[in-house]
């Protein structure tokens, strides 16, 4: 199957904490966003919701955020011009303190995906105003609130640990050293079990 290399800029954060979330399904961004991208071509939609997850009233704002307006004030970090230098290259003999929210780490996803599949979404969300990036952060947000792909998303047809496309030599090679361990100790299924429960589940006629 042709492949072609998608970049898409991403929190490094939030990345790797939906990466996380994702192995721990059996699957990776690649075909999560796989999936993602299928759906949406064959639906002409972004399949899920757009929203923050519900706050417990034990977690409302202490009264000490609230503005005298009623409003509450974005968290914010406050720290020294000297200590953001690294930063916005620039430096200064007074020291004064500054504060803004959270710096954003930016990072880069590499994914590969099929060039027609890249093509059809991206002309898509072309039409919804939306990017490539806007929507690989969205959906990543929902996976970050939910600790899982959101139940309207459709999840791949085969986890990643059983698709050889996403795994390296040396990972199928720990994967047949694992069978081969478990034929040796006699953890196998007889072919008629494994026959027959592909017909209940409709997989074999």
């Amino acid at each position: 199957m042709k492949t072609i290399n998608l970049q898409v800029r991403i929190n490094e954060d939030l990345k790797q904490e939906v990466s996380s979330i994702l192995k721990a399904q059996g699957l990776s961004y690649t075909s999560m966003l796989d999936a993602l991208f299928r759906q949406i071509i064959k639906e002409r939609r972004i399949p899920f919701a757009i929203a923050l997850p519900s706050a417990p009233t034990d977690e409302t704002p202490i009264q000490s955020t609230c503005n005298n307006n009623g409003t509450y004030e974005q968290p914010q970090t406050t720290l020294k011009v000297s200590d953001a230098i690294s930063t916005y290259g620039s430096s200064t003999s007074t020291e004064v303190e500054i504060s803004f929210d959270t710096i954003d780490k930016s990072g880069v996803l590499n994914i590969r995906i099929n060039p027609k599949v890249k093509t059809l979404t991206t002309a898509i969300l072309k039409e919804m105003g939306l990017t490539m990036s806007l929507l690989v952060t969205l959906i990543s947000k929902q996976i970050q609130f939910l600790k899982a792909i959101p139940n309207s998303v459709n999840k791949p047809i085969a986890c990643d640990s059983m698709n050889a496309d996403f795994l390296t030599d040396e990972e199928i090679n720990q994967l047949l050293e694992l069978a081969y361990i478990d034929i040796e100790q006699g953890n196998v299924t007889p072919l008629e079990d494994v026959i027959s429960n592909f017909k209940k589940e409709g997989l074999l006629l």
